[in-house]
């Protein structure tokens, strides 16, 4: 197929023939050769910016792609700002030496808080996670082996999150409604399987970072005092002794701050219900009940749960 401007140099080749048949350039063969020509330019500029320039995606299907991922379910990073309460929340359970500590301590202070397991701890101390459920704390889905979700293909993610489901009905008879993805890491695939499986994904908003080298009880405590506020959801790690003991120092003095120590849902349900109370009667803007500031990570999102871009490291300590 010949291309777009061929058949104007064909045309321009038989005026010169013409031409030279008749011995003389006449002011109209002139003109004409001239106006060709120009067209054979324009038409080659315009063939070789079509090629090099990408095309564009249609306006209507940009638009249907967002439409159908706006509607996925965001993350959950915190409770209701003005509800006394707080959240402790503890990953890559169960641990065989310190999740019976943690146990043994909120027996002791008769506190509630909330364990995400981990599939490959689970099938090597299921006893251990039958008894934080027989001391009445929550359990929630960590994913079968602590892998991050962020790029991994729809059968990957489904094995990670959906077998997690499955083997924690066969361990624990239980299945559970909060998922709390490795890392934090989260991908429009992950939001949709969690949809399908009627699963919160759960955030946070204070990290004490317990897991890393040179983090201490001390740091720990540090950082929960400065940044928790009302509805935080913290975040440690059922994989240390130092974590055990920051544990042991701080429900005392956050009780003693007026936070009332649940679990996520308990959270959760109490978040509903004030935004349930403020859609029938909006109230007036208000602070934190305990008027301490807002954490750092909060701050971020401060308009939104949606935290799907945030990636925090927080790798499973080796299994015994």
């Amino acid at each position: 197929m010949k291309k777009p401007s061929q058949s104007l140099i064909d045309r321009a080749a038989q005026i010169l023939k013409a031409i030279a048949r008749f011995g003389h350039f006449s002011k109209l063969a002139i003109v004409t050769f001239i106006v060709c020509g120009a067209a054979v330019a324009a038409g080659a500029a315009k063939a070789k910016a079509a090629k090099s320039s990408p095309q564009r995606a249609e306006p209507t299907q940009a638009a249907e792609t967002t439409a159908s991922t706006a509607t996925l379910p965001r993350a959950i990073s915190h409770g209701d700002r003005e509800s006394p309460m707080i959240a402790l929340t503890f990953d890559d359970a169960p641990h065989p030496e310190y999740v019976p500590r943690l146990l043994a301590l909120f027996r002791a202070e008769n506190v509630k808080v909330t364990f995400f397991l981990v599939g490959e701890q689970l099938k090597l101390f299921p006893n251990v996670a039958r008894a934080i459920q027989a001391d009445g704390h929550e359990v929630g889905n960590h994913s079968m082996t602590h892998r991050i979700l962020t790029r991994a293909a729809a059968s990957v993610v489904r094995d990670e999150i959906v077998g997690m489901q499955e083997l924690m009905q066969q361990q624990l008879g239980t299945t559970p409604t909060l998922y709390r993805p490795a890392g934090g890491a989260i991908s429009n695939e992950v939001r949709r399987l969690c949809e399908r499986e009627h699963l919160s994904i759960i955030l946070w908003d204070v990290d004490t970072n317990d897991w890393r080298d040179g983090s201490t009880q001390d740091s720990i405590v540090r950082t929960v005092l400065d940044d928790a506020t009302s509805g935080s959801i913290v975040l440690f790690h059922a994989t240390h002794l130092r974590t055990v003991e920051a544990a042991a120092e701080l429900v005392p003095i956050l009780r003693a701050r007026k936070l009332e120590l649940v679990t996520v849902s308990q959270l959760l349900e109490e978040r509903a219900r004030r935004e349930e109370t403020r859609r029938l009667s909006p109230a007036k803007g208000a602070s934190p009940a305990n008027g301490r500031r807002v954490a750092p990570a909060e701050s971020a999102a401060s308009a939104s749960d949606d935290l799907t871009t945030r990636a925090f490291q927080t790798p499973i300590l080796p299994t015994p």
